[in-house]
């Protein structure tokens, strides 16, 4: 064995322990939810509840192509009948960087804000975290980089997501892109969670196909390396299991049906926010510090990224984790055979899904010169965050060469 071999499975068993140890830690924390609106007209229901709360000076938080569409309109049309005084940043980028928070920083503090409404996809939710905690305690965003470094909540915070899978408007974390050495800095924190979640399903239709399927693979992700986590608990194995088994029920029918059916859309959206409740209690595992590579290092969309490894690396968990798999077969009906069997039968149902879905490795996705650095990435990620998960790599190496069977 190498020197470096055996250095990594040392730092590997310190970790294993680590990973243990804070699970009770972990399951004790309070984590806050938001207040959550999910019907056909949750818009005009939030307005409602804004009044209500004497709101008159949100920011509209967004990016300059929602804010574009018929759909951002739906929002705008709600104030129409108050008093309300929004003003809208719609500058927001995929992967936001500081430059762009500090933008946001700046317009929440011109208008003299006493709320935010962020709406979009994970990328608005998640600057808005930062943009509003930072603007209203007058605290620089690269200060807060890091766990649990802002002390003190926001404005009163909206999220309305448009897509059904980032889980964005649930979690404690947000994620910027540092445009300096463009790698993902984690913010997180208990205070940046909103305040209400709206899930209004009209939001949602007409999204194209390949953003129904990414951000619904997103969720699925969400939910399946929240049950196979160390820190899941009986609760959240019930709500993961419902959540995987309607993924499975209406994800295919919102990307086979653009005109969108209501009805399959708020189902796709209570389970984005089912998903992204659980994982934010439970952690996730490789899936996620892979993608998140692929998104620093390519600009992969990151939805896109988690569909193209979940098969895999559910692949790698099935000697460790066989009954836990058995069981997430079961919920979406693969009921005949031995635990084995349904573990496999299940990694073979998500790969079915990905190609129903369009969703395959293409030529040139990733570089391989890359992987060694990719690697280093995330298993420092790994050990940081941490990831609770059923199995662990022998080796950076092996970790390499299993990035490279993915996309080679």
């Amino acid at each position: 064995m190498s020197i470096s071999t055996c250095h990594f499975t040392v730092k590997k068993q310190v970790f294993i322990g680590y990973a243990k140890l804070m699970k009770p830690i972990f399951n004790r924390l309070q984590f806050p939810t938001p207040e959550v609106i999910a019907n056909n007209q949750a818009l005009a229901d939030m307005v409602e509840q804004l009044q209500l709360k004497g709101i008159k000076r949100p920011m509209i938080i967004t990016d300059n192509v929602f804010s574009t569409l018929p759909a951002f309109q739906l929002l705008l049309d709600v104030f129409e009948l108050t008093d309300i005084e929004y003003s809208v940043f719609d500058e927001v980028v995929p992967d936001p960087d500081f430059l762009v928070i500090d933008k946001g920083i700046n317009a929440c503090k011109a208008h003299n804000f006493d709320a935010v409404i962020a709406i979009g996809g994970g990328s608005s939710i998640d600057a808005a975290k930062v943009i509003n905690t930072c603007a209203f305690n007058d605290v620089k965003a690269r200060k807060v980089v890091g766990m649990f470094k802002i002390k003190h909540k926001g404005a009163y915070f909206v999220a309305i997501p448009t897509t059904s899978g980032t889980g964005s408007e649930t979690t404690i974390v947000s994620v910027m892109t540092d445009e300096n050495d463009h790698q993902k800095k984690p913010v997180v924190s208990m205070k940046i969670v909103p305040d209400m979640a709206v899930l209004d399903p009209r939001l949602m239709v007409g999204l194209p196909p390949h953003i129904t399927a990414a951000t619904g693979m997103d969720a699925l992700t969400h939910a399946m390396e929240s049950y196979l986590s160390l820190y899941s608990t009986p609760e959240l194995d019930k709500l993961n299991l419902i959540t995987i088994r309607d993924i499975f029920s209406y994800l295919p029918a919102c990307y086979g049906d653009q005109s969108g059916s209501l009805e399959h859309r708020l189902k796709m959206a209570e389970a984005s926010h089912n998903a992204g409740v659980s994982f934010t209690q439970t952690s996730v595992g490789w899936v996620h510090g892979i993608a998140h590579q692929l998104g620093a290092f390519y600009k992969m969309p990151h939805g896109l990224a988690n569909a193209l490894v979940l098969p895999h690396v559910l692949k790698f968990y099935v000697p460790a984790a066989t009954k836990r798999m058995a069981e997430m077969a079961d919920a979406i009906g693969i009921t005949q055979g031995s635990d084995l069997q349904k573990a496999n039968q299940l990694v073979d149902r998500v790969s079915a899904l990905c190609i129903e879905l369009n969703i395959e490795v293409k030529p040139g996705m990733i570089k391989f010169m890359d992987l060694k650095v990719m690697s280093k990435n995330i298993i420092n990620e790994a050990y940081m965050s941490p990831y609770p998960v059923p199995r662990y790599f022998e080796s950076q190496h092996a970790l390499e060469g299993f990035i490279y069977t993915i996309f080679k």
